[in-house]
């Protein structure tokens, strides 16, 4: 089973008291209790270097966490499931499938956002408190949240008309998009700290992976794209 960050995993329901078990706090181990048994998924998070094999994640453990809205603490709670205990899993939400969970007064940006993302061939993921948020029905972004996306460029030309678009929308709509571009299958950049770098592939970015974060010359990250 090959889970990259940011999926997204349904527990299957004989294995819910365990999972939720792993919350010594009895606060805290009431809303994720709660959670399960709405049939909401968990995320899967940063792998342990002993739990990839390969930069794909081993069968035996999975590292997958859970926030909790502002109502209850907004904490982010860190759990780990066998693979067995999955009873399927997807990809992040598209933002197509997120929007009608923002706030009103967001949608017609983000709708905007994300046809012209689709007009470059741009499929925009989502992930953090908008994502939450519209898994759950409960409130998670306040008027000073970003947007979280995650999207995967097939070339070069095609991660700069998605930062032009990015930057350009963030000046129109008055929102902010913070998240991550996808080099390859395992390989994510902050978009913004992309933007940072200047002229010469030489220079290095923090590259997150499922059990690593390091940093890596843009042009090895370029070549993925080739």
């Amino acid at each position: 089973m090959q889970l990259s960050r940011h999926t997204l995993v349904w527990i299957r329901p004989e294995c819910h008291a365990a999972v939720a078990a792993q919350v010594t706090d009895d606060a805290m181990r009431v809303p994720v209790a709660a959670w399960l048994a709405a049939d909401r998924p968990l995320v899967v998070a940063r792998q342990s270097c002993d739990e990839v094999l390969s930069d794909t994640i081993a069968p035996n453990t999975i590292a997958v966490g859970l926030a909790l809205p502002p109502a209850q603490g907004k904490c982010r709670i860190a759990l780990s499931v066998s693979a067995n205990d999955i009873v399927r899993y997807s990809p992040p939400l598209r933002l197509t499938d997120a929007i009608a969970h923002a706030p009103v007064a967001w949608q017609p940006a983000l709708a905007e956002l994300d046809a012209a993302a689709m007009n470059i061939d741009i499929e925009l993921r989502v992930f953090g408190s908008l994502a939450w948020q519209a898994l759950s029905g409960m409130q998670y972004l306040t008027p000073q949240s970003d947007i979280d996306l995650l999207w995967h460029p097939q070339s070069n030309a095609q991660l700069q008309q998605g930062i032009e678009l990015l930057e350009h929308w963030e000046q129109s709509s008055g929102l902010r998009a913070d998240g991550e571009v996808l080099f390859g299958a395992s390989s994510a950049v902050s978009w913004r700290e992309w933007v940072t770098l200047k002229s010469g592939n030489d220079q290095r970015v923090l590259v997150k992976r499922s059990s690593s974060a390091e940093l890596v010359e843009a042009r090895e990250l370029l070549e993925l794209l080739a």
